[in-house]
């Protein structure tokens, strides 16, 4: 029987009216002048000659509450943009959030400056309280973390500059990004639709004809465009290596993305040479995939379109059948956790117009739920989609009952469970498959999601950092950028594609993010690591569940080298770790290969 769900879901259990509501507009209100209070009781603290630890710890219980509530309320916000992109009332909100979190930024360079301050003795007596026992660890990277930056009151004008400034200029891709109209025919009639819309007819149809219609109308309104664009990616990476030049990091670009992902750079680099030393995976697999097509002079619009096409649509009550079924497989715990989501409205992903694109999950620590976004079109990747991120959601409900000190993770440890759960869903389609057609259909999926993190990321990581190293010397133009990208993919691509796309830095909004630096890479971290936890998964092991559930409980509280270690008993600065989380993805594409070997032989 399937699972009875709405495709619309529930925003008003949070705050009813919208972006409209009273309800919501007074918890900002509230957000700001609890910040304030909290910055004058840190000021008296510091101004005390001998110091009450215990009035610090009170500071950081309040900081957590006003973090908790500043989390609910910028993404429910996203959630309420996101699923109508002309509510300009929301889109007024989010910046009134933005400046809610420079303000919280201030506060915390003015607190880490405190943390900083306590000598040695001191700072070891205050972590023996028990009341800071749970996020000892988060206030050790914070008071690391001042010795490592500029004297508080540059921060806080960094952070207050930043709002009109650097995160302003984000905001304007965002803007530049939905304004981008490209003319197709759709359906025997000629319309403007989104470049999200039109990157998806030209990257999936089936029609290679409708698919080269799309590319060409994308090209030429990207290339009107890219001087707009390489404008707006010249000032946000200006305005980062600006920060990293004051704080002296302007030696070491990955600084900031090593420490937002608790990860050692020693460790990127080494991932990054495994995933080198295995690219045969990828060039095997598009080669193989060219000839099944068919393709005379193959382009970027012919290497992710499914060679083999499920032949039955999924439903959006099929789905989370599927997806609830497999779930509770794993564990009782998670499938019950996946019927609550679909039940309560927390999924939207009806199909229609002035949605953003993409999909995402947000967290609402306060209520301790979480909601998820996407567009749901009736397809296969679209369930795994759904499971991927009701991986995040899952996480979300293991940390909620956390402090929020140690609910914050990095991008590679979030994409862990999410990843996880694609994994559940997708290798039991295949093993559960009815023909050879369809098995071939559901392993092309599993691959090129895979590719996308061991191919597509990595390149896109590689881009970032030539293009941050020219940027130290000076404003690029449009036709450097260009050169740089296109260089980077014939890295990869030479001599398999004759076409490569040199616009595709406009519209990768990874690029543009300013809270999260080179916020590409993490997600290949995530998904290899991913891959290594769902090794053991698969022994099923007694006790596993629980060890799952704990390492995504201590993810807050550890590197990543340290999850590695106790959870799955394994060094990752060292390659082996790193070529053996490539195994499941290498015995799909040789099965691939097998399969379609009497299919390209003349």
């Amino acid at each position: 029987m399937e699972q009875q769900s709405n495709q619309t879901w529930n925003l008003d259990s949070l705050y009813h009216g919208g972006s409209q509501s009273e309800i919501l507009k007074n918890r900002m209100g509230q957000l700001t002048e609890e910040i304030k209070t909290l910055a004058n009781k840190l000021k008296v603290f510091n101004e005390r000659k001998i110091k009450d630890t215990q009035q610090l710890v009170d500071i950081l219980q309040e900081t957590q509450k006003i973090i908790s509530g500043h989390e609910e309320v910028d993404d429910y916000l996203i959630c309420v943009y996101s699923q109508n992109v002309k509510d300009t009332e929301a889109k007024n909100r989010l910046g009134e959030s933005a400046v809610i979190k420079s303000k919280l930024s201030s506060f915390y360079a003015e607190l880490d400056q405190t943390l900083g301050s306590f000598d040695d003795q001191t700072w070891e007596e205050f972590l023996r309280r028990k009341e800071i026992a749970p996020f000892v660890f988060y206030l050790g990277e914070r008071r690391k973390s001042v010795k490592e930056r500029l004297p508080v009151e540059m921060e806080k004008m960094i952070s207050s500059l930043s709002v009109n400034g650097f995160h302003g200029w984000a905001m304007h891709h965002e803007l530049l990004l939905t304004q981008l109209k490209i003319k197709l025919e759709v359906e025997g009639e000629e319309k403007q639709v989104s470049i999200g819309h039109a990157l998806n007819q030209a990257m999936y149809s089936s029609n290679r004809l409708l698919r080269q219609k799309a590319a060409v109308a994308v090209m030429n309104v990207c290339e009107l465009n890219a001087d707009s664009f390489a404008s707006v990616l010249n000032r946000i990476a200006g305005f980062r290596l600006d920060v990293y030049q004051q704080r002296g990091w302007e030696e070491n670009l990955l600084k900031e993305i090593v420490d937002q992902n608790r990860i050692k750079e020693e460790t990127i680099h080494t991932m990054v040479t495994s995933i080198k030393q295995n690219q045969d995976l990828t060039r095997a697999y598009i080669e193989r995939k060219i000839i099944l097509d068919r393709v005379e002079n193959p382009a970027w619009y012919d290497l992710q379109s499914p060679s083999f096409i499920m032949e039955e649509t999924v439903s959006y009550q099929k789905a989370a059948s599927i997806i609830v079924k497999q779930f509770h497989n794993f564990s009782e715990k998670l499938g019950g956790f996946a019927e609550k989501a679909f039940k309560e409205g927390w999924i939207e992903s009806e199909n229609r117009q002035d949605k953003a694109e993409g999909g995402f999950c947000a967290s609402l620590p306060l209520v301790k739920e979480s909601r998820i976004f996407l567009t749901f079109r009736e397809n296969y990747q679209d369930v795994v989609t759904i499971a991927h991120e009701l991986g995040h959601a899952y996480h979300n409900f293991i940390l909620h009952d956390e402090p929020a000190f140690v609910r914050g993770k990095g991008t590679s440890v979030a994409e862990i469970a999410s990843t996880f759960m694609e994994n559940l869903v997708l290798d039991a389609a295949i093993e559960n498959s009815k023909s050879k057609n369809e098995r071939l259909a559901l392993l092309e999926m599993k691959i090129s999601n895979g590719l996308m993190y061991v191919a597509v990321v990595p390149q896109m990581f590689k881009f970032e950092m030539e293009f941050y190293e020219k940027r130290k010397n000076g404003l690029l133009s449009t036709d450097q950028i260009k050169e740089i990208f296109v260089g980077v993919e014939k890295d990869l691509y030479d001599g398999l594609i004759d076409e490569i796309n040199p616009y595709k830095w406009m519209y990768i909004s990874h690029f543009y993010e300013t809270e999260k630096a080179f916020y590409n890479i993490p997600y290949t971290i995530g998904y290899l690591f991913s891959n290594g936890i769902y090794t053991l998964a698969k022994k099923k092991e007694s006790g596993f569940v629980e060890q799952y559930d704990e390492l995504l409980r201590s993810s807050g509280r550890m590197t990543v080298e340290q999850l590695a270690q106790d959870f799955l008993g394994q060094d990752i600065t060292k390659t082996e770790f790193w070529d053996a989380t490539m195994q499941p993805l290498r015995e799909s594409i040789e099965e691939y290969l097998h399969l379609t070997e009497e299919m390209v032989k003349d």
